[in-house]
């Protein structure tokens, strides 16, 4: 008979910057109630396509130092069995039945208290009040995710992303050589890119007209491209002299 008496699904994305966020707190519910009988599974479910790819996958599991069995569902069969077309999600499984789902970040204080119900647990709580995540939406690229693509005006709107140079928006991404410029919220800006063809492609980052610094992107994950003082909205420039392919850009 198995020693798990509680199976937590999270549902994962790699380059998801929510989902990312999330894990931290999936780690910690771990750490604390699989002694107690909880069995943590991540349930991978691509959001782009280079997100398929079993390297990528296993790449993206030891970056992020995930120690859970981890689900590859390709095709997005497991989620539509559980109904969840968004992620991150979770769900605690008992006795094949699933007794609680969040779609979304937070609500972690909510799903202990459910660990701990179905566990029959007394022990100290982690979260004592529910933790503060980041609200800004993400800004896409591609036609897919209805990404809004225009050329560089003197008046910015949020939510779009402007374009000075050669480009072109497919369906998961926009591929631009030149500069492209949003306007960008909160102390970290991320971004999920590659270079088309895999090589290191130098970045050069503005903010507000200042160059701040230079970083090379290669194979497709999330990229950090600043971390600052200030959370007041800014003027982001990136500029590069090569085909560099732009999927998404998560605020914090």
């Amino acid at each position: 008979m198995s020693a798990y008496k509680l199976e937590l699904l999270d549902i994962f994305s790699y380059s998801c910057m929510n989902c990312i966020r999330s894990l931290g707190y999936i780690k910690k519910l771990n750490a604390k109630y699989g002694k107690y009988g909880l069995k943590t599974v991540i349930v991978h479910v691509p959001e782009w396509g280079f997100e398929k790819n079993k390297g990528n996958i296993s790449e993206a599991i030891k970056r992020n130092k995930i120690r859970f069995p981890v689900k590859i569902d390709k095709d997005k069969e497991l989620i539509d069995k559980l109904k969840v077309n968004f992620w991150p999600s979770q769900l605690l499984i008992k006795n094949s039945k699933i007794v609680y789902k969040h779609i979304g970040e937070g609500n972690y204080k909510a799903l202990e208290s459910s660990v701990r119900k179905h566990l029959g647990i007394k022990a100290r709580c982690i979260f004592n009040k529910e933790p503060k995540y980041t609200r800004f939406p993400t800004v896409y690229a591609g036609k897919n995710k209805k990404g809004k693509i225009s050329q560089i005006k003197n008046k910015l709107r949020f939510g779009f992303i402007y374009i000075d140079g050669k480009y072109r928006q497919n369906d998961e991404f926009l591929k631009v050589n030149g500069s492209l410029v949003l306007l960008a919220k909160g102390k970290k800006i991320n971004f999920v890119a590659e270079s088309e063809n895999r090589k290191p492609l130098k970045v050069y980052v503005k903010i507000n007209g200042r160059f701040i610094k230079t970083f090379k992107i290669s194979t497709p994950k999330l990229y950090k491209i600043a971390e600052l003082k200030s959370s007041e909205t800014k003027k982001l420039t990136l500029t590069t002299n090569g085909n560099l392919r732009v999927y998404s850009f998560s605020l914090e």
